[in-house]
């Protein structure tokens, strides 16, 4: 049985062990509102010996966004800054003519990462990844955007154990209450755009027995987003013999 407040103790000391052997000065987490951003970047900041900076990127974002934001700013965790990526976006989607909602869905997610590595680099820190057990295992991000990072340090850990290590942190319940969501676009829910619940996805991982139904919505996004976990893929050598 994981003791979760020793893995979170132990989660802090990785990365800080990682950000050391890196040579760079801590982490950068774009801060969405939701409970994974807030779970990492609270993880990293545990022992206070990490610059941690956190990054809320608006993009036409909902007001629970908002709301959830300004929740977590009150704690005064870390610093939290605001970039208004709107005009960015507007300029891109306007240029490429984009039309395609999940190609602007996408669109938002690799922008701000864009602006991540940007503010990364210009201060000598890593990019943190908010990717869970659960996303991971379906693909459920967006390649090159919320999907590209420097460490995941969540990865090990399903959806149910972050609402547990979110109320371990003493996150603001505006957080842990509502629904996981991307916040790529209006009332949008992860457990609604994936046709399963998280719950149900932890089942699978954890080797409980789930519906058919349900197996077949988790196979099919493993299966279909498989690309996202690999490299580009090359060809095979040429032999001009044949």
């Amino acid at each position: 049985m994981l003791n979760l407040n020793k893995y979170l103790i132990y989660l802090n000391k990785w990365i800080v062990t990682y950000c050391k052997q890196a040579k760079t000065n801590g982490v950068v987490v774009g801060i969405s509102g939701g409970i994974d951003s807030a779970v990492v970047a609270t993880i990293a900041n545990m022992r206070k010996d990490l610059k941690v900076i956190g990054v809320w990127m608006n993009i036409n974002n909902s007001a629970l966004d908002i709301q959830c934001v300004k929740a977590l700013k009150k704690l005064n965790l870390f610093p939290i800054i605001d970039i208004n990526l709107l005009p960015i976006f507007n300029v891109y989607k306007k240029t490429l003519k984009i039309k395609n909602q999940l190609a602007i869905n996408n669109l938002k997610a690799r922008l701000r990462m864009v602006a991540l590595y940007a503010i990364a680099q210009e201060n000598n820190l890593l990019v943190a990844g908010t990717s869970n057990a659960d996303e991971l295992y379906m693909g459920y991000f967006t390649k090159y955007g919320d999907g590209a990072a420097d460490i995941l340090p969540i990865a090990k850990l399903t959806k149910t154990r972050i609402f547990e290590a979110a109320k371990i942190l003493n996150l603001p319940q505006k957080i842990i209450k509502r629904d996981p969501s991307a916040g790529l676009y209006k009332n949008q829910t992860d457990e609604k755009e994936m046709g399963i619940g998280y719950s149900t996805i932890d089942a699978f991982l954890y080797d409980k027995q789930i519906s058919n139904k349900d197996l077949n919505i988790v196979k099919k996004f493993h299966t279909i987003n498989r690309h996202k976990f690999n490299m580009p893929v090359r060809p095979k050598a040429f032999e001009n013999n044949k």
